[in-house]
């Protein structure tokens, strides 16, 4: 019987460590002058396809890269070696042949294994892109190790090696590590050595498994930070790659960035492998407030981000969710209470534009999109949709129809207690074709009347 000590993966969120003390307090959120510095990488085209049921065709993925683009975001990863898989391969070269022509403003980045195949295959690809990085990459958690049967001195010598020789063929170098989050302080400050000692312009934090918490986040981060301080080379990058396992990837986003981070990895939908990765909308939302709320300008096109995260799900097959960030009924209501005060907003709205007081009824509208809801789906290119069910009232039904474009004051009361009654009969909530026959009905009823 073999006997093996399994060592324990060290945790950022609780162990004690002398070298990277536990902070006293952490920012309840990045001030606005780190988020203005904060960039994006989309994730969406290699670590989101992780967690999809097929792999998209290369035109569906250049039109999802326009679309990247036209958004804002100019950085994505978007292959990674594939070993033996021939038609992988195939794909992730005719992509990145397809961005050099089509979508030249977005910087391809692919993953590279410390192995001479990979570095021949990433050497195939700069050929493609002139302007491809690499991130070059290893596994250091303890657990990891012993799986692989690696040392940490194996690790250190592997990346040290392949970051050199990357950067030796003109390939800027992203230096990553899988479970940083569970490598201990002493072998991240090695490894860091290693890193920027054998020429990496940027240091990826990876939570590969999405088991930090943000006090873990941040206190990572900022030994990292001050670690390359000590080195004298503060002016090395750092990414942070983090999963949604725990539910904490967009805590720890904004954590990271109140740390030092300085790009952010996404994915629309925090699609990826297992619970997925830390959800473009999420983080773009939550960024974009703080810089309007400072008066500082917003870099992406928000009037975009639905139909950026609806192509990509269309495009690997996940369906829209119902609930969570802008999920199907982000700004959907069928409660009587909520429809009657958007119902109100929208009459005082009206009353304003009477008075030709059109800046008083822009503010109104605006008010009516957001009395109940968090995001104003104007602004991210939505609509607030409106629904009658058994919890619903007479004002409910006022504003779905409203919301189809008709004037509510046509509706009478026979008829608006006739669309009430069929959601009570059906016990659910209406669906729009449901409604417009409860509409067609109750017309046609009036003029036998």
């Amino acid at each position: 019987m073999t006997c093996i000590d399994v060592p324990t993966n060290f945790n950022w969120n609780s162990d004690e460590n002398p070298i990277a003390p536990m902070p006293a307090a952490i920012a309840a959120e990045p001030p606005p002058e780190a988020v203005a510095r904060t960039v994006l990488l989309s994730e969406c085209l290699r670590d989101g396809l992780q967690g999809v049921p097929r792999y998209p065709s290369t035109e569906l993925m250049v039109r999802y890269l326009h679309l990247l683009d036209d958004f804002g975001i100019r950085q994505a990863t978007v292959g990674i070696y594939p070993g033996n898989a021939d038609s992988l391969d195939s794909a992730m070269k005719e992509l990145l042949a397809r961005m050099r022509d089509e979508v030249p403003s977005i910087v391809p980045t692919v993953l590279s294994l410390c192995t001479d195949d990979s570095l021949k295959w990433t050497a195939e690809c700069r050929q493609i892109h002139p302007a491809l990085e690499s991130l070059v990459f290893m596994g250091t958690a303890p657990s990891r190790r012993l799986a692989q049967g690696w040392g940490i001195g194996f690790v250190l010598d592997k990346l040290g090696t392949y970051i050199r020789r990357t950067t030796e063929l003109g390939i800027p170098v992203i230096a990553g590590t899988e479970h940083t989050t569970q490598t201990c302080p002493e072998e991240v400050r090695a490894i860091l050595n290693a890193q920027v000692a054998a020429g990496a312009y940027c240091i990826a934090l990876a939570d590969t498994i999405g088991v930090i918490r943000p006090l873990g986040t941040y206190r990572l981060v900022s030994f990292v930070r001050e670690e390359l301080a000590a080195m004298g080379t503060p002016e090395v990058r750092l990414d942070w790659h983090g999963h949604r396992d725990t539910g904490n990837a967009l805590a720890n986003a904004m954590a990271a960035i109140s740390a030092g981070i300085d790009r952010v990895h996404v994915v629309s939908r925090g699609v990826g492998e297992r619970s997925g990765n830390a959800a473009l909308e999420e983080v773009v939302l939550n960024l974009a407030a703080i810089q309007q709320e400072a008066g500082l300008p917003v870099p992406w096109k928000l009037d975009r981000l639905l139909e950026l995260i609806s192509f990509y799900q269309d495009m690997v097959g996940v369906p829209t969710p119902e609930h969570g960030v802008l999920g199907r009924r982000y700004s959907h209501t069928s409660s009587g209470i909520h429809a009657d005060a958007i119902l109100k907003a929208h009459g005082l709205a009206d009353n304003a534009r009477a008075d030709q007081d059109f800046v008083l009824e822009t503010k109104l509208r605006e008010m009516a999109r957001t009395v109940y809801s968090a995001v104003d789906p104007a602004t991210i290119g939505g609509v607030q949709s409106v629904g009658v069910s058994p919890w619903s009232g007479h004002s409910t039904v006022k504003l779905a129809y409203l919301n189809s474009g008709r004037d509510p004051r046509e509706l009478t009361p026979v008829l608006i207690e006739r669309v009430l009654a069929r959601a009570n009969e059906l016990g659910r909530e209406l669906t729009p074709a449901d409604l417009e026959a409860c509409y067609r009905e109750g017309k046609a009823i009036h003029e036998v009347q």
